[in-house]
Parts: C-alpha cells; structure tokens; sequence
C-alpha cells in the first residue's frame, strides 16, 4: 500500500477527523488533505510522530499494509465528541495576553514614575534617578514583552492548525469579560484625564507634574485592561488564527513579500534617522520651524509598516491568494 492509503486507512479507523490529526501533529488541516490525495508527503519528523501516534513503524506507515490491523477501541474517537484543546491553545493564548499587556503597562509606569520623582526630588537628585527609572521599567517591560512574544512565535510554528473547540458559552463568556476589560480600561483612562484637568488649573509647576504622573499611570493601568482583554477575546477567534498561520505560511512560501516589506523598512529607517539628524541641526541652528517639522521623524516607521501591509496584500491579490 502507498503511505496515503495507510494514512487514511489508519485515520479513518479510529474515526478521526482530518481537522483533529491536524492539531495532534501540529499542521495545516490543508496538510493532511494533501497527504492523502498525494499531492505532497509529509518531513520525516511528522512521519517519526504519526508513526508514535498510530503505534507503528516508519517502514509500516510508508511502505507497509495496516489496513487488516486491528484497533484498540479506546482509540476510537466517539461519534460527534466535541472537540478538545489538545495543543493548550488557551492556556498559552492567556499567558500570551498577560505577558504583553504587563509589558506594555510597565513601560508606561515607568514614564509616569520618572515625572513623579522629577517632580517631587531635588533637580539634583531627579537628574540620575529619572533616566535610570525609566531604564529599569523599559527593562522590566521588555522581560515581559520579549519572551511572550518569543513563546508565541514558537507556538504558532508548532501549532499552524487549531481546531475551534470553544463553546458558544465559553465565546459568550469571553465576551463578557471582554466588555468589563474595556470598559474598566476606558474608565481608568477617563479618570486620569480628569486629574490633568484639576492639576491643571494649579499654577503650581509640581501639582501639574504630579497630575501628569497619575495619568500616565491610570493610562498604565488602561492599557493592561485593553490589551489583556482585547487579546483574550481576540483567541476564541480560532477561525481567524488559523487564517493568520495560512497567510504566514504563504508568505514563508514566497520570501519576496518579506524581502519587499525588509526594503521598504530600510528606506523608512534611513528616512527616519535622516529627519532626525536634520531636526537636531535645526534646533542648533535656530531654524525652529525645520526643527518641529523634523520633531516628527517617527512617523515615517508606523507609516513604513503601513505600507508593507498594502504591499504583502497586493502581491497577494496578483498571486490570487
């Protein structure tokens, strides 16, 4: 037999589907579609773990005739069982939310920190303290952020193929939870804009610092309740996770996406870098007009990533993806 008729002869008699071989071997439910109407085979290291799966050797699985083995029933999947979370999709998704949103508020804090010891130390003192606290809490931040998104990257690798094993109940839930984040993190932001108001009216230079600082740290608290909730909601979206792995598959499939956004980056990057210099010549200069203009260097990056998304979906469009 050819290893496509072991592989569904093997699937099909422990009544599995195509969606839940998948997510056992960590590929695309295309993956396994295309293994059995032989239209590709699968790396060796997916032949090594359905081989562990199916209790069988390689040599079997490729070349042998498994049909006539008999199957243990407790392999036998039931008829219409719900689907599970066998990958730990949940529980990675929520770690992957926490670690983001904790990130990104701690950067924040760090800002709202540094103006409230400018404002309430010494100038002596606040000149050594306010540089090294905003570096401690980009650090403590970036401990958050950067392993989070490292743990992601792996997963999604690992994972391209989820199958939607939420209940409508779990999604209500999420729901839920998702409009109390929402508006618990409008509600925090609101509140620090009401401090800057009341400070405001002070003519006092350190009451408005100290308003300044507690927006930024209700801002802090805002955005970890945004970012925690909307990424928390965003997973019972398997549907769209699973598109997200296909268009990332196909732009691995064709490296000249990711070699148009690289160039497009650069030229953003030299743009950037260009402006900044020419504004800090300007300012010594005297030429204030130059100078504001060039304040606004940073744009041309989120500017940049906008256009590599324009791009990656026009080479899209002209491949009919």
């Amino acid at each position: 037999m050819k290893f496509r008729d072991n592989l569904l002869c093997l699937r099909q008699q422990r009544n599995m589907t195509q969606e839940q071989l998948a997510m056992l071997l960590g590929v695309s439910r295309q993956s396994v579609a295309k293994w059995e109407s032989g239209q590709s085979t699968p790396e060796v290291d997916k032949l090594v773990k359905m081989a562990g799966l199916f209790g069988c050797t390689l040599d079997e699985l490729v070349s042998g005739d498994l049909s006539g083995r008999q199957v243990n029933s407790a392999e036998v999947m039931p008829d219409g069982a719900p689907a599970e979370d066998v990958c730990g999709y949940d529980s990675h998704m929520r770690k992957f939310a926490s670690g983001i949103a904790a990130g990104v508020a701690l950067i924040i804090a760090g800002v709202a920190v540094a103006l409230l010891a400018d404002a309430l130390l010494e100038e002596r003192f606040s000149q050594a303290v306010t540089p090294a606290t905003i570096i401690v809490f980009v650090a403590a931040g970036l401990a958050f952020i950067l392993p989070a998104g490292v743990g992601h990257a792996s997963f999604t690798r690992a994972h391209p193929f989820v199958e939607d094993f939420y209940t409508p109940a779990q999604k209500e839930a999420e729901q839920r939870a998702f409009a109390r984040f929402l508006t618990a993190g409008i509600a925090l932001i609101l509140v620090g804009v009401v401090a800057v108001i009341v400070t405001g009216v002070s003519e006092n230079e350190q009451i408005q610092e100290v308003g300044a600082a507690a927006l930024l740290a209700l801002v802090a608290c805002g955005v970890w309740c945004l970012v925690r909730g909307g990424i928390a909601h965003g997973m019972t979206d398997v549907e769209n996770y699973n598109k997200e792995r296909a268009d990332e598959q196909w732009e691995r499939d064709n490296p000249q996406v990711g070699r148009a956004c690289g160039i497009i980056m650069l030229a953003a990057t030299a743009l950037g870098l260009l402006l900044l210099f020419v504004g800090m010549a300007a300012s010594d200069a005297g030429n204030s007009g130059l100078a504001t203009v060039c304040a606004y260097f940073w744009v041309v990056w989120p500017v940049g990533g906008i256009a590599c998304v324009i791009t990656s979906l026009a080479m899209k469009a002209a491949a009919g993806k």
